[in-house]
């Protein structure tokens, strides 16, 4: 996980919204998040937070 430098301009997803979005499972996209493939933040509850933009790159990365 990276710390975010928070713009008023990035979209947030939740890791379900995250993985719709990617069209996978939300355990494909836990996995992702752990192997570091997907950068995410934890919020103070303890959930993934994933920039709608990092997704972005990551389709036309891969």
């Amino acid at each position: 996980m990276e710390k975010y430098n928070l713009e008023k301009k990035d979209i947030f997803l939740t890791s379900a919204q995250a993985a719709e979005f990617l069209n996978i499972s939300l355990g494909t996209l836990k996995k992702l998040i752990q192997q570091g493939r997907v950068k995410s933040f934890k919020t103070p509850g303890g959930h993934h937070r994933i920039n709608k933009r990092d997704l972005l790159e990551k389709l036309y990365d891969d």
